[in-house]
């Protein structure tokens, strides 16, 4: 990362991935794509406007590529082995970390050997950060894998601002308390100049737990330590509504959607789901729920269709399998006792 160190970036995104997927097409050469999701929707446009970098890792485990640009971006791979996405990403990351955070949802899985890889991994992400940001620079770290960069890089870089912001929920004292290390994380978070939430609750959950874990005396949304002040509060994220309004205005664009609503069933109302497949979006359930309204004649296939668009997520994962095997026969039964031919 040496091209850029010195000089450096006036604005800096960690993030677990780059906002980018390698895309292959045959045997032609790869190209860089932006890539789907809610944080890089809200995100990219930020970096592209100010003219910033992203450091992240690209998806793939094995060595990474130099830097590179990719739609006003300087991006900045960080390395993963594949022992780190089993132990850092799917371990640490997904399957202790993402279930405890959403009230237990799914039972985590407690092992040290994830949590010394997240350890390591969170270093060499600050590290990475603390070679690409100027002097006096902003370097704003992002969601549940990175938890621990805060306070790394602030020991590396004390001269930078760094902002944290928390994509999922954050958990209340009773759950927070299960963690192993739980201490560490918290003062990981506390690094930070800005920790930003979701909701208000969250922010009241953090809060609460500097006091109970640490000792720490919060006042309304904010907490010192270390001689700093903290600030810890709700910024709910939003997309770039021009960059919407753009594509949906787009005559192409349009005239796909009315082909799509045709194939679909005409003038049927039609309910639509998108998303990752994840326990946590309740995907089973909306399945279960609309079974359950076709049964009982509240709504008819005749009037009504619902398409649900579910992206594979963490297919290594145990419960991610399950999931997918739970989805699929929900489907399968209902378009077996509904549908017919063509719908």
């Amino acid at each position: 990362m040496g091209e850029d160190a010195g000089g450096g970036h006036e604005f800096v995104v960690v993030a677990n991935r780059l906002p980018v997927d390698e895309i292959t097409d045959g045997d032609g050469p790869s190209r860089w794509e932006r890539s789907p999701g809610g944080l890089v929707s809200a995100l990219h446009p930020v970096v592209r406007q100010r003219g910033g970098a992203w450091v992240g890792w690209t998806g793939s485990a094995g060595d990474a590529p130099d830097a590179f640009d990719v739609d006003g971006m300087r991006l900045w791979p960080v390395p993963l082995s594949a022992e780190d996405v089993d132990r850092y990403y799917e371990g640490q990351s997904n399957a202790t970390i993402w279930p405890l955070f959403h009230d237990l949802v799914e039972q985590p899985t407690h092992r040290r050997d994830w949590r010394q890889a997240y350890e390591a991994v969170n270093r060499r992400f600050a590290r990475a950060a603390a070679e690409v940001a100027a002097p006096d620079a902003t370097v704003w770290v992002h969601d549940y894998q990175l938890l621990l960069v805060p306070a790394m890089l602030r020991e590396l870089r004390p001269d930078v601002r760094i902002g944290f912001f928390l994509h999922i929920p954050f958990p209340p004292v009773e759950l927070f308390m299960q963690l192993p290390r739980r201490r560490e994380l918290l003062k990981g978070l506390l690094g930070a100049d800005v920790v930003g939430f979701q909701g208000a609750l969250a922010a009241q959950n953090f809060l609460r737990l500097t006091g109970q874990l640490l000792g720490l005396e919060p006042e309304d949304d904010r907490v010192g330590v270390d001689g700093r002040t903290v600030v810890a509060r709700a910024f709910p994220i939003s997309i770039d509504v021009a960059e919407v309004d753009q594509f949906a205005a787009d005559p192409a664009v349009q005239q796909r959607a009315r082909q799509l609503r045709t194939e679909l069933g005409g003038d049927r109302r039609l309910l639509l789901g998108v998303d990752r497949l994840d326990y946590t979006k309740g995907i089973e359930q909306r399945l279960e729920a609309y079974h359950d309204l076709l049964a009982d004649g509240e709504i008819s296939n005749d009037d009504v269709v619902l398409v649900q668009v579910a992206t594979p997520s963490r297919q290594r994962i145990a419960q991610y399998q399950q999931l997918r095997e739970r989805v699929e026969r929900e489907v399968g039964r209902t378009n077996g006792e509904f549908g017919d031919v063509g719908r």
